[in-house]
């Protein structure tokens, strides 16, 4: 409703002041007199006398909300933006403002509720679904995220900020082309971030382009040559070109200035493995993992190390490590699955693997083990059922590979 509509409405409301009683449009003239001066307190006292004169108007009760907010007063400007929202369930700044105040008092699901209500009633608005993007993706919902940024950024292609985000959670995603394409943009518009720059960097190598992350690193590198994070994905960078030598040059220097890096031991590590040496990769990520006892994938390439090694119940000790620091490792849960079998351990073994298959159901080899186990336990019901989801796979694999050959055939 427009300030125009909004003051004729009231003076047919009042056509008349009550004598010692000030006008709706003289105190909608000095509220916004007191903003234009950044007067909030002044403002407030006044927006509230219109929200008593006019007690129908939502666009009071939402300035009134939106000047406490203003002030550091969110959990009282709450009930102003539901109450905003309740006179007029239309208003979609309302239920914007209800929502960024619902989240700043950390009551998630409720703001969520309330930023997608004002997306819905003003689909155009592309900072609202800005705002309603990056609440999806800082509470985990990365799905939902990736959608509504993807569409704020394309209303907002000018906004670095929306670029950034839906690349951050496209990684998060292992989505690293995508990635790749969101960071690019956001580099465009903010070239001497080199936060973004180095993150940018680290899509190109993932989405199989090292020599271009490299190029991107080296450009941080140019002015901040101390950036120990750079320094780190320079090695990355190598050991993702299959220049295992390079990274084992490069990652040597920078452990041996920075022994305290976790990430550096680590990637020194992976390079050590790639060409089997063993003991080597062994003593990086045994460090990497004492460093940061939270970094998963230390613990799992460690594992590996043993169990090439021959040494399994070390192996299993770093696995279980790996899985408590992610609940979500796939792959740390089938190892761990796969070499509890080994050993004897059906009972672990079986726990595993559920977990394992639980996050991803496509893996034949994981259903196959499983079933072997339950039918070694004399569960027959539940072994056939893992063998019947392992056939399938297969042959769903097998019919795959035929239809690429076929493709290959006709080109």
């Amino acid at each position: 409703m427009s300030r125009l509509l909004l003051w004729c409405g009231a003076c047919l409301l009042l056509p008349l002041a009550c004598p010692g009683q000030e006008s709706v449009p003289a105190l909608e003239t000095a509220a916004r007199a007191r903003l234009a001066a950044r007067d909030a307190a002044g403002a407030l006292e006044l927006y509230r006398k219109l929200a008593r004169l006019v007690p129908q108007s939502a666009a009071y009760e939402d300035e009134v909300g939106f000047l406490l907010a203003a002030t550091n007063r969110p959990a009282e400007a709450i009930p102003h933006f539901q109450s905003a929202t309740t006179l007029d369930p239309t208003m979609a700044q309302a239920w914007h403002h209800l929502g960024a105040a619902l989240w700043l008092a950390r009551r998630t699901d409720p703001a969520l509720e309330a930023l997608r209500k004002a997306v819905d009633l003003a689909p155009a608005n592309a900072d609202y679904r800005l705002r309603l993007g990056q609440a999806y993706a800082d509470t985990g919902r990365d799905a939902a995220a990736i959608r509504e940024l993807s569409r704020a950024a394309r209303q907002l292609p000018a906004s670095a900020p929306a670029w950034t985000t839906l690349g951050d959670v496209c990684m998060r995603q292992d989505r690293f082309a995508e990635a790749r394409d969101a960071y690019r943009r956001a580099v465009d518009l903010d070239p001497k971030n080199d936060a973004l720059r180095n993150n940018y960097g680290n899509s190109l190598v993932k989405s199989g382009n090292p020599e271009a992350g490299l190029k991107e690193f080296r450009r941080i590198l140019e002015h901040d040559p101390n950036n120990l994070r750079v320094q780190v994905n320079v090695g990355y960078a190598y050991i993702g070109a299959g220049d295992m030598q390079a990274a084992i040059r490069h990652l040597t220097v920078v452990v041996r200035n920075h022994p305290e890096d976790a990430g550096a031991h680590y990637d020194l590590g992976v390079a050590y493995k790639s060409i089997d040496d063993l003991p080597h990769a062994r003593a990086e990520l045994e460090r990497a993992a004492a460093l940061d006892p939270a970094l998963a994938e230390a613990h799992y390439s460690l594992a590996l190390t043993y169990i090439e090694a021959g040494l399994p119940d070390k192996a299993v000790e770093q696995l279980r490590a790996a899985v408590a620091a992610r609940p979500s490792y796939m792959e740390a849960w089938y190892q761990l699955g796969s070499t509890l079998k080994e050993q004897g351990d059906a009972d672990g073994a079986i726990e595993a693997l559920r977990h394992s298959v639980t996050l991803d159901n496509q893996n034949a080899a994981a259903w196959n083990n499983l079933g072997l186990l339950l039918r070694r336990k004399g569960d027959q019901a539940g072994a056939d059922q893992a063998f019947a989801k392992a056939a399938a796979l297969r042959q769903a694999e097998a019919r795959e590979k035929q239809d690429r050959l076929r493709r290959g055939i006709k080109k």
